[in-house]
């Protein structure tokens, strides 16, 4: 990547900030900017199958299409005849800041609920739990956490696998050489090449990253699971419980559709559209309790 590359994103991304302070009042709630502008805006990054942009400039994804529903919600909650989606790129460490600053009305990809962040945003009911688990390189095998022992490991910088790996290094006192990436691709990038003994993401990320390399059989995932599992959802600001309630109630409608199997196949059980992979992820019994819970 040439000086150009690395000078023109920080000021992309200046600009969408510049133009989500140009079009919110923050004197007005999300929904009332939504209502006077006729625009949503929606934070995304590349984290395939939750949110990405396919090679012809579409945004799309999971959580992409969960939030496309929402959206159809808030035409009729808003008795608006249209709604204009503004996807906008959020760097993983910059969602919280550019939701506060009201450059984004919602977060729409992938987001671990947990009480820390929880002090600061909202969360929509849960859309998916996963699990962090550990990939190596194959011939390499991790049973459980002592097998990481003295060992180097790469993983997302502001992540809930961080904080489990972190978690589980210091009350275990396994002295394991931790080392943070910038993105969940990076950290994955740092195993293939052979700069750490293992990565640490959370199990969907993780067979898409694997199933992306080009040779899966290059590498084994752990059948061990570390930490607590991790509770997904849509991150809102923290006042946004009006909002919270249309979000909660378009989700659940589409977790109660009886075509929600083949939806929720499509994106963990089929080919990703635009990516030719299939991450192999069927859905169980448990994971559609889950997400029909009466109670989020």
């Amino acid at each position: 990547m040439n000086k150009k590359t690395y000078l023109k994103y920080p000021l992309m991304l200046l600009f969408a900030c510049c133009a989500g302070f140009a079009s919110a009042d923050v004197n007005l709630s999300t929904l009332q900017n939504i209502s006077t502008h006729k625009v949503i805006n929606i934070g995304y990054r590349d984290a395939p199958p939750y949110s990405y942009k396919t090679s012809d400039g579409q945004v799309t994804g999971y959580d992409i299409a969960l939030c496309q529903d929402i959206t159809e919600s808030l035409k009729t909650e808003l008795k608006l005849s249209d709604l204009t989606i503004n996807y906008v790129p959020v760097p993983l460490t910059m969602r919280t800041t550019m939701l506060n600053q009201h450059s984004i009305d919602m977060d729409c990809s992938v987001n671990t609920d947990t009480v820390k962040r929880e002090n600061v945003v909202l969360f929509s009911r849960h859309y998916l739990f996963v699990n962090t688990r550990v990939a190596v390189q194959s011939g390499n095998g991790v049973q459980s956490y002592s097998d990481l022992a003295g060992k180097t490991v790469s993983v997302a910088r502001g992540s809930s696998d961080l904080v489990n790996i972190n978690q589980l290094n210091r009350v275990q006192k396994l002295n394991i050489l931790v080392l943070s990436q910038p993105t969940m691709k990076e950290a994955f990038d740092m195993l293939s090449d052979r700069k750490c003994f293992a990565t640490i993401i959370n199990d969907v990320s993780l067979r898409q990253l694997v199933e992306s390399s080009g040779n899966p059989a290059q590498y084994t995932v752990s059948d061990a699971v570390f930490g607590n599992p991790q509770n997904l959802g849509i991150m809102l600001r923290h006042d946004d419980t009006e909002f919270k309630n249309i979000i909660d109630k378009a989700l659940l409608a589409r977790f109660e559709r009886p075509d929600f199997k083949q939806f929720y196949e499509q994106w963990f059980n089929r080919p990703l559209p635009g990516k030719n992979i299939n991450l192999h992820i069927p859905l169980t019994s448990n994971m559609h309790k889950y997400l029909t819970r009466k109670a989020s």
